[in-house]
């Protein structure tokens, strides 16, 4: 859809409660084919559960009427989500015919996925409508396999109330987290930051050291697949990621033994004054479950480890059509109408109901828009400037291996007190083998 004709249909729904697609004249501006060709079509999508995903399942009825096809959503729990698709795949299973999948699983699963090139091209379907980062997370080798139709930004979430009473602002830096944390801290007696840093909790321990190791100026792997993270940079990112708690002793003592839950619920219930965490927090520290009054909750962008450019992460989970499907035209039908900045709009404006209502969005239009920003409280345009610049991490086949090791590492020092550099040369041969058996492949 051109912007004019996207900003002319949005307004049309927007609103708190009460909302309604644009009508079907005008979705079909995103390239639905008219004369429903499809019709009768069943399709099934595999998918971790997320109120954004519940959220789309409402306004399923009116793709039905539209195109005469039927879509089951078909949830699988996170944890199982990419076993699941490589049984699958691997099998030649016709079961699903889309699949939505993590950023960083896509090298091990471009094989099994439908290019959309052709189609993105025939169909008009403008990449550019995503940040930077999203496009190169659905793109492999040159291909595109996927849609970001779910993703989060890193954002910095802080106690306004303690903040004021300290005097100093939210951190832009890594330096002035050290200062503004401690000052915090000694002012209110309450823990300057919230950490993750336990292991075996999805890699979750490794999303800020990211944020440490490239605005250190390192990286997991060089060009020739050797291991980087334990040069002089990556042991210094590593050091200052890990003496929050050690050295600086800014970080809640149970940070060491916290994974990404256990750390918003310490901030949630008072026990932290600053966390760096996805942005999808805010409706935990805000809501009926936490002891924090709204008026409470402060957001600012990722703070840059490094200079202003230096990257943050983002997580993409693109949806995607699996190579086997039988009916791949209809599903592609279905890509555009579940990526379309009208329904994403529709849905992060929806509070009506809590079970739906959902903050997640991917296109620049959402971003910037000032009804979406109303109504989330200006979220989505502080986000935006956390994606300046960002990253996923590495498209590598065997990065699952890598990542177990990395993040047993990490939480290996901050809990045993092993040294920094000893305990990265001890990961960087274990990765250096891994690699070498696996043939893994990278891109930048």
């Amino acid at each position: 859809m051109k912007r004019r004709q996207f900003l002319q249909t949005a307004g049309l729904y927007a609103g708190l409660g009460g909302l309604s697609l644009p009508s079907w004249t005008s979705a079909q501006a995103d390239g639905l084919k008219s004369g429903k060709p499809y019709a009768g079509t069943r399709l099934s999508l595999m998918l971790p559960p997320a109120s954004q995903f519940r959220a789309q399942e409402k306004y399923l009825p009116q793709f039905e009427e539209a195109t005469g096809i039927k879509v089951a959503y078909q949830y699988v729990p996170y944890g199982q989500l990419l076993e699941k698709i490589t049984t699958e795949a691997v099998g030649g299973g016709t079961v699903y015919d889309m699949f939505v999948y993590q950023d960083s699983w896509l090298a091990a699963l471009a094989n099994y996925l439908r290019p959309l090139d052709t189609e993105l091209r025939a169909d008009g379907v403008d990449m550019n409508r995503y940040p930077g980062v999203y496009r190169n997370a659905c793109s492999f080798d040159g291909a595109t396999y996927g849609l970001p139709v779910r993703a989060h930004p890193q954002l910095l979430f802080y106690r306004k109330d303690l903040y004021e009473q300290a005097g100093v602002a939210p951190p832009a830096t890594w330096d002035s987290l050290l200062s503004a944390g401690a000052a915090v801290q000694e002012r209110s007696g309450v823990p300057g930051v919230v950490v993750d840093y336990v292991k075996g909790s999805g890699f979750q321990n490794l999303w800020l050291w990211f944020n440490c190791l490239w605005g250190h100026g390192s990286d997991v792997l060089d060009a020739d697949q050797r291991p980087l993270f334990n040069n002089a940079a990556g042991v210094a990112a590593t050091q200052a990621y890990v003496d929050l708690l050690l050295k600086h002793r800014i970080a809640n003592p149970g940070s060491s033994q916290f994974n990404e839950y256990d750390m918003v619920n310490a901030m949630a219930q008072g026990n932290g004054a600053t966390m760096m965490v996805w942005w999808w927090t805010y409706s935990v520290l805000t809501g009926d479950r936490s002891r924090l009054k709204p008026e409470q909750v402060g957001f600012a962008p990722m703070l840059r480890v490094g200079g202003p450019a230096s990257p943050t992460v983002a997580t993409v989970m693109p949806f995607g059509i699996a190579r086997q499907s039988k009916n791949a035209e209809a599903a592609w039908e279905f890509m555009k109408w579940v990526s379309s900045p009208a329904l994403e709009k529709a849905i992060v404006c929806d509070k009506s109901n809590p079970q739906t209502a959902d903050i997640v969005a991917t296109h620049i239009a959402t971003y910037q828009d000032a009804e979406v920003n109303r109504i989330n409280n200006g979220l989505h345009s502080v986000a935006l400037k956390s994606l300046e610049g960002a990253r996923t991490v590495p498209q590598m086949a065997m990065w699952p291996q890598v990542a177990t090791v990395l993040e047993s590492t990490v939480s290996e020092i901050v809990s045993t007190g092993k040294p920094v550099k000893t305990a990265l040369n001890d990961a960087a041969a274990q990765v250096e083998r891994s690699v070498r058996r696996s043939g893994g492949r990278r891109r930048g």
